[in-house]
């Protein structure tokens, strides 16, 4: 089998290969064979046919069966005999059959790139500093109390966080349109759930007032028809409700899992979350500039056919914080998030995934099982009282285990290229040094 490899620049290569005629013809009787052992031909019993005839009615159809089943033997072969080492599959072009009955065709494949490191001991990391103190964890509990708390009627001017309860009636040009009224309808003021023009004018009112509001519907609005059109609303203002951040009592605290139900214990726990959020915040952080560093210090090319796999699997990934409906339509989803919007996250995170595995390479670094356990058992620490579950589920399911392990080794190469990095310290505010983790994330 005659294999040659062109090169039309960058990572393309181009397999040209010609299968001998001998193989064609060999793989041909054979299919012809297999076909005539039950053909039924008149004048002639099943399988009793001549040779001749079988190929003059089979001959052709075998020989383009046997085309695809030929390329599929012989691509893994000619890749060996070429030494390359493709990055995805291969698009493949029939040239067809030579004069003497051999088969050509092309492979066009994408190759991995060569990668020789450098910067591995130049790189330099800030490490941020932050200390949990008294005021953090009132600003935690402060930022608890707003999450659970109720609302009570007041006999006051509705304000912005107010919830309201009213019934209206719009018309434009005097004349009532569809989704125009509602009875008991609740909004909560300033959260922007309702027309802005409508929000605002019902800030200022009392509970028992009946007015009229104009409110101009937005250029952009869904409903085509009230589009930039101004709709006057007759409104009843039925309840205005005022938020009450929720108190500290002990059944409150226990039903947010601190059995001695008291302050203290709370504000040790939120102590301990706190404390936890900041560590994670540092690594993750230090990690990050460590990859930053490795990746700026190697530039290379990727090959396309890993960046399409990973837009794929950015896309499905940021699928998963969309509705139901929108994750099970496959054009919707790309038209919201192109190719495009992903190409160059998606490019360095291939090329990151390259960097990783040439420095574990050529640092000889083997995966560490006893921090393959320690990450398990802080992964499962997280689920409580079912950690051991989630031990056992982990364990059972090998896609979830080498994610794991993924994520150690990647650690390992991180401690590995801090050994020999500058490390300065910086003192950084709690606020600032999560919310950049939550922007990482």
């Amino acid at each position: 089998m005659d294999v040659s490899v062109e090169n039309p620049g960058g990572l393309k290569r181009r397999l040209k290969v010609q299968i001998p005629a001998e193989r064609v013809n060999g793989a041909v009787d054979e299919k012809v064979k297999r076909v005539g052992a039950n053909a039924r031909i008149p004048g002639f019993r099943p399988g009793k046919a001549p040779t001749k005839i079988l190929y003059q009615r089979y001959g052709e159809q075998a020989r383009q069966e046997v085309v695809s089943e030929l390329v599929q033997q012989t691509y893994p072969e000619a890749l060996q005999q070429s030494e390359l080492n493709p990055a995805g599959q291969p698009e493949i072009e029939f040239d067809g059959f030579d004069d003497d009955g051999a088969l050509s065709y092309a492979a066009n494949v994408e190759v991995y790139p060569e990668i020789e490191l450098t910067g591995l001991d130049d790189i330099s990391v800030e490490k941020p500093q932050a200390e949990v103190d008294d005021d953090d964890i009132d600003n935690t509990l402060t930022r608890i109390r707003e999450q659970n708390k109720t609302y009570e009627e007041v006999e006051r001017e509705a304000a912005d966080g107010d919830k309201v309860t009213l019934d209206y009636v719009g018309r434009i040009d005097g004349e009532a349109f569809e989704g125009g009224s509602a009875d008991d309808m609740t909004i909560t003021l300033g959260e922007q759930q309702f027309l802005p023009d409508m929000e605002r004018g019902l800030v200022g009112h009392t509970a028992g007032e009946e007015f009229n509001l104009d409110v101009t519907f937005p250029e952009e609005y869904g409903a085509k028809e009230l589009a930039g059109k101004t709709a006057t609303f007759e409104i009843k203002l039925k309840s205005v409700a005022g938020p009450k951040p929720a108190e500290l009592t002990e059944d409150f605290i226990k039903e947010m899992g601190i059995e001695e139900g008291t302050e203290d214990a709370l504000r040790a726990r939120v102590r301990e979350s706190l404390e936890q959020e900041v560590k994670h915040a540092i690594e993750t952080s230090v990690k990050t500039q460590v990859m930053d560093n490795l990746y700026e210090a190697n530039p290379i090319e990727v090959p396309q056919p890993m960046v399409a796999q990973e837009i794929e699997r950015m896309r499905k990934e940021a699928s998963q914080r969309l509705p139901e409906q929108l994750q099970n339509n496959p054009e919707q989803l790309k038209q919201m998030l192109p190719d495009e919007a992903l190409q160059e996250q998606a490019e360095k995170r291939v090329a990151l995934g390259l960097l990783i595995a040439e420095v574990i390479s050529k640092r000889e670094i083997e995966l560490d099982q006893s921090k393959v356990d320690e990450k398990m058992e802080e992964v499962a620490a997280g689920y409580g009282d079912q950690a051991e579950q989630v031990k056992q589920y982990y364990q059972q399911n090998p896609q979830l285990m080498q994610g794991l392990q993924a994520m150690v080794m990647e650690q390992q190469v991180v401690d590995n290229l801090l050994e020999n990095a500058t490390i300065t310290e910086k003192e950084t505010e709690l606020d600032e040094l999560l919310n950049a983790n939550q922007n990482a994330g």
